[in-house]
């Protein structure tokens, strides 16, 4: 499934990708317990959360808080 920066605040579960206004996506893959986390289009995580790891990120110059859930879920908000 693809969401976009208007379904707001999303739970992104694997396989699922979210569009940015900008055009940025933003997804995740399982990494062990760790979910890395990749911005843009690239294929070289940006990041890596665990399980109750709550970060802030600026993407295209717009403020998000991605947190991770233990069970399969990313959740992206606005900041």
């Amino acid at each position: 499934m693809q969401y976009s920066e208007k379904d707001l605040p999303v739970r992104l579960h694997d396989g699922e990708m979210l569009i940015l206004d900008d055009g940025n996506e933003v997804r995740w893959e399982s990494n062990g317990e760790a979910k890395a986390i990749f911005i843009g289009s690239s294929f070289d995580a940006t990041m890596e959360l665990f399980p109750g790891q709550e970060e802030a990120v600026n993407i295209g110059g717009n403020n998000f808080v991605l947190t991770a859930f233990f069970e399969d879920a990313l959740e992206v908000k606005k900041a």
